[in-house]
């Protein structure tokens, strides 16, 4: 095993403290976490603390970026702040994880990805660990195998309440995002919908808005209709739970039926049932992984900065759709 690539945290909110520094820590010699950066100081030593060796502080983004030493950043701020940062860490020279999504619109991705086409030779890799879930690959090769025939259609439908004061994060509240949590979190699950059933073509969708504190709207259904021909439904509400829920997504097939959450596949045909369950739920260490491969020694991942533009314009499909009464096609990115 070569020398450990040298990574710095841009960012110190909850998500870096539950899921990135701990991921990037359990990658062991593989990585070296060398900073990491908040616009307060207070913030950054806070991760800093949980990390078991001693790492740079920064609260000046341009004092970071001037490190020769660090050779990768992982960017976990607010989607807002994304773009401008992530060309300022490319610019630098620096190989970059970026969370997701890409831009706030399809538009502002589009820009940022003809703006950094002259670092090519650099790693850019927009999170998205639905992508690296064990169970939706696993579900996903069952489908190419044909495990349940000619897939036919599908649904999925989740409930997810936010508590008001949820990671503590007042800019996903502030309704200036477009879409809001529909936005934000709908990224994973048209991410999670295109491993299984391809791209999805057209959208039908409606939109409403039960929480004052989760504008501009909390809860939609849309109607999809894949490439290949599957219809499906789609129905998420940040507003609200029900015990009587479910967060799996469910494909009819020709010849049998298959359903798949984070943690478990279940695939039945001709009367029987077969069970997988799967360890990892959360798979930010997975995708992680991948990325410090691709810097090491170019092994290829998934998460191309073009596969979250277009995760990102099939939820502006929707919301769109929902703007105007219309069925919306959604563009093609990839």
């Amino acid at each position: 095993m070569g020398r450990p690539v040298r990574i710095a945290l841009i960012g110190a909110g909850a998500f870096v403290r539950k899921a990135h520094a701990p991921s990037l820590l359990e990658l062991g010699d593989a990585v070296e976490i060398a900073a990491v950066h908040s616009r307060t100081r207070a913030s950054a030593e806070t991760v800093a603390e949980s990390i078991p060796y001693d790492v740079d502080i920064y609260t000046d983004i341009g004092m970071l970026l001037a490190d020769e030493s660090v050779e990768a950043v992982d960017i976990v701020l607010p989607i807002p702040m994304l773009p401008e940062v992530v060309f300022q860490a490319l610019a630098a020279g620096k190989h970059v994880f970026s969370e997701k999504p890409i831009a706030q619109t399809v538009a502002e991705g589009q820009a940022l990805i003809a703006a950094c086409r002259p670092f090519g030779d650099r790693v850019w890799m927009v999170g998205e660990n639905w992508r690296y879930e064990e169970a939706f690959q696993a579900a996903a090769r069952a489908l190419q195998a044909g495990r349940i025939g000619q897939p036919l259609f599908c649904d999925l439908s989740l409930q997810l309440p936010i508590k008001a004061d949820y990671m503590g994060s007042t800019w996903r509240n502030s309704g200036e995002l477009p879409g809001g949590y529909l936005l934000d979190g709908g990224v994973h699950h048209a991410a999670g919908l295109r491993v299984l059933l391809g791209e999805i073509e057209c959208v039908c969708a409606l939109t409403t808005a039960h929480r004052e504190d989760l504008p501009p709207a909390d809860t939609m259904s849309a109607a999809l209709r894949f490439s290949s021909g599957v219809v499906g439904s789609y129905l998420i509400t940040y507003a609200a739970g029900s015990a009587l829920g479910t967060d799996a997504v469910h494909i009819g097939g020709s010849e049998g039926s298959l359903r798949v959450s984070r943690g478990e596949l279940v695939i039945e045909r001709d009367g029987e049932s077969e069970r997988q369950a799967f360890n990892v739920v959360i798979s930010v260490r997975e995708e992680l992984a991948a990325f410090v491969a691709a810097v090491r020694d170019g092994t290829p991942h998934r998460n191309s900065p073009q596969e979250a533009l277009q995760d990102l314009a099939v939820v502006e499909a929707m919301l769109a759709s929902a703007q105007t009464g219309t069925l919306q096609r959604v563009e093609r990115h990839v």
